[in-house]
């Protein structure tokens, strides 16, 4: 009796470290690489389908198999993805209304535009300067400065 116990404790902590460490080591944003992907309840195309996200999406990696991602969104909803569906190219999402897009990192800088919310743009560089991140849209190709806590994905 005491080794039953005592074996699934061990298997539960073992268990528990291995979660940990899988998901604290990967975390890592990618974005969807097709024009619609699936995401799913279980690593699995057969288990409930969650949401459908469109490409660029930025997803939050935070466990890793070979052919499924367990990903978290923007609001913090967890789910999974197929691996061929996402791409390592850093996109932002921003996720406030009437988000302004800067010529430099700073208030006083001219601004270049107004972004509404839930709008994709590339990510020109994961180093958040003084709260201020440097992007790109993507239809015009501007390049400007956003406040990082404007947007999901960095």
């Amino acid at each position: 009796m005491l080794t039953k116990n005592y074996c699934k404790i061990s298997f539960g902590i073992f268990f528990i470290l291995i979660s940990f460490f899988c998901s604290t080591a990967i975390a890592e944003f990618v974005s969807v690489k097709t024009k619609k992907a699936t995401l799913f309840e279980s690593p699995s195309n057969i288990t409930k389908r969650l949401f459908v996200v469109t490409e660029g999406y930025p997803l939050k990696i935070i466990v890793s198999l070979k052919d499924w991602k367990k990903v978290k969104d923007h609001k913090g909803k967890i789910s999974w993805i197929e691996a061929g569906k996402i791409d390592q190219v850093r996109t932002i999402m921003t996720i406030k209304e009437n988000v302004n897009l800067y010529h430099k990192a700073s208030f006083d800088s001219p601004k270049l535009g107004e972004i509404s919310k839930f709008v994709i743009l590339d990510l020109n560089s994961a180093l958040i300067m003084d709260g201020w991140v440097k992007v790109q849209s993507q239809l015009e190709g501007v390049v400007g400065y956003l406040r990082a806590d404007e947007v999901w994905g960095i």
